[in-house]
């Protein structure tokens, strides 16, 4: 009798288990359906032209015999996945898939992004959806990075908007959430966590711990599995013990707004140590420098660093190590992708027409699709017109992120200088120009009288200041908004300091605040090719869900 129960219990069990498997699995189909029938693929014509993209002249230049080579995997404008040689040509595409923040190629040839929806996306190599997550809570929403786990679970990291902080969540192939850390439960573990900030954590890369020395040797907060987080407003980088769910291991150092923290793995020159890439936002690498650097966890100490001052991007930016014993860097604020060998020679360096933001570096047998592929013909590329180093953009930008704010002034948002009088060091690139403005808000003047001297000056080390501007407005001018440029190519490659300055008088109180520069757009036309500008039809739920990500990141006014 008793056995009887005990097989009726079994299978009675095994009844409500393969109930529930398969209605999950009915959900995920049905979840799968309705977002492939509202997919961002369908809202922007982006794709057009694809297949006659030439991506051999973003270039600049390639050392076969000093490169470990592979593909290079991009986002093309930002949104479109597609994979390069190390010549620039084009290997494949992903044309009808749109991403943001992160796209990363799996080993068996799958591409997991997080989409412009805001749901978390699997595509096969041809591009048909096979996975989707979208997080419960919809205010809530995935950023930054996605990453397979060995188990083959997926780890999205998600910003939660009620308190504003970042949390973790592992999902199984049929959507459920099996594992979750949230920062807001673990404050104390953090002593440079800011209660006055809106957004304390800001999450930008995590890693899963491969094998390694430390756990061979009995240290546990190594193990295997555990997460490596890099949280940018900490300044700090920390682990997560996946077991227990503490903060086992922590490094803040002189870290500065860094990102893309990974652990080399077993097996590789520095086994164990922690690459990173360490902005220098806050000038605590030197003014506008950011640096690439090895740490030794159990020491603390910096073991290896790359730096230049030609090299700098304010936010953003990645860093990975290749198969051999380079590294592939994205300078993403700077324009570029290029890969340094330990002699911090750089072997190759790619400059397209926009932000290159998160590219991942693969192995020429990283899928089964890539090892079928022939070896590419591989072909040495030297700098072409001035050879000279490339100066990364956000080293010759007046106003960085967050230094400036967006209004509307004479009819068009513009982005305005906050402080009318300032200064800033700059890195003047090859033939370069700038193009200024300056003037009158006429909607905040309100028909009163104003009277301002404009005086735009710069000042080089060993030589008199030089006034490059000097224009007087009031409120009878002609126009009280105005535009100018401004040739600097007598200065390429030479440390300036630029200073704005503003004289007002006016019958009102605070005159400044009638008045406004435009932050100056310095353009080397030798060196970068100008910016794709977003032409293709953007949906108005793509826009939206876009300002509203980057207004809660602290990217945007």
């Amino acid at each position: 009798m008793l056995r009887r129960v005990i097989l009726v219990a079994i299978g009675a069990a095994l009844v409500t288990t393969g109930a529930l498997y398969f209605k999950e699995r009915f959900e995920q189909r049905r979840f799968l359906a309705r977002v492939a029938a509202d997919d961002a693929e369908a809202l922007d014509d982006w794709h057009l032209g694809l297949e006659d993209l030439d991506a051999t002249g973003w270039v600049r230049r390639y050392k076969p015999e000093s490169s470990d080579g592979g593909y290079t995997l991009i986002l093309y404008r930002r949104r479109i996945p597609m994979i390069l040689d190390m010549n620039g040509r084009i290997v494949h595409t992903w044309p009808k898939v749109r991403a943001v923040s992160r796209a990363r190629l799996n080993a068996d040839g799958s591409l997991l992004v997080i989409g412009t929806d805001n749901i978390v996306k699997e595509y096969d190599w041809e591009g048909d959806l096979q996975w989707a997550f979208q997080l419960e809570a919809e205010i809530d929403f995935p950023h930054h990075d996605i990453i397979r786990l060995e188990n083959g679970n997926n780890l999205v990291l998600a910003r939660d908007r009620t308190n504003f902080t970042g949390y973790l969540q592992e999902v199984d192939r049929r959507g459920r959430v099996v594992w979750e850390w949230r920062s807001i439960d673990f404050i104390d573990s953090f002593p440079t966590w800011d209660h006055e900030r809106k957004d304390p954590t800001h999450f930008n890369s995590i890693h899963e711990l491969p094998p390694n020395r430390h756990f061979d040797a009995g240290d546990e907060r190594f193990r295997p599995g555990n997460i490596l987080v890099s949280a940018r407003h900490l300044d700090a980088i920390f682990i997560v013990d996946k077991r227990s769910g503490g903060v086992v291991w922590q490094y803040t150092g002189k870290l500065d707004r860094q990102h893309e923290a990974s652990m080399i793995p077993k097996g590789r020159s520095g086994d164990g140590q922690i690459l990173l890439f360490n902005n220098g936002r806050q000038g605590r690498n030197g003014y506008r420098r950011s640096l690439i650097q090895i740490i030794e966890p159990t020491t603390g100490e910096i073991v290896w660093e790359y730096g230049s001052k030609y090299f700098f991007s304010s936010v953003a930016g990645t860093v990975q190590m290749t198969d051999g014993p380079n590294f592939v860097i994205a300078s993403s604020h700077g324009g570029r992708i290029f890969e340094v060998n330990p002699n911090r020679e750089i072997v190759w360096e790619l400059v397209p027409p926009y932000k290159p933001m998160r590219p991942e570096r693969l192995s020429y047998d990283h899928c089964p699709q890539l090892a079928e592929l022939p070896r590419p013909e591989e072909i040495a590329v030297f700098l072409s017109g001035d050879r000279r180093p490339y100066v990364d953009t956000d080293l010759y930008r007046f106003a960085l992120d967050e230094e400036f704010i967006t209004r509307d002034v004479a009819g068009i948002s513009r982005r305005l200088v906050r402080d009318i009088n300032g200064c800033r060091e700059l890195l003047i690139p090859p033939g370069a120009t700038m193009w200024v403005e300056f003037g009158i808000d006429e909607e905040r003047l309100r028909g009163r009288w104003l009277e301002v001297q404009f005086r735009l000056t710069v000042q080089r080390e060993g030589h008199p200041p030089e006034t490059l501007l000097d224009r007087a407005l009031n409120t009878e001018s002609e126009s009280p908004w105005r535009g100018r440029w401004v040739p600097l190519a007598r200065f390429t490659y030479q440390n300036i300091e630029l200073c704005l300055s503003t004289e007002v008088t006016g019958d009102m109180e605070e005159p400044e605040r009638m008045v406004a520069w435009a932050n100056p757009l310095i353009e080397s036309p030798i060196q970068h090719p100008l910016e794709l500008t977003e032409v293709g039809q953007i949906s108005e739920r793509e826009r939206r869900l876009r300002e509203q990500q980057l207004k809660t990141l602290g990217y945007i006014n």
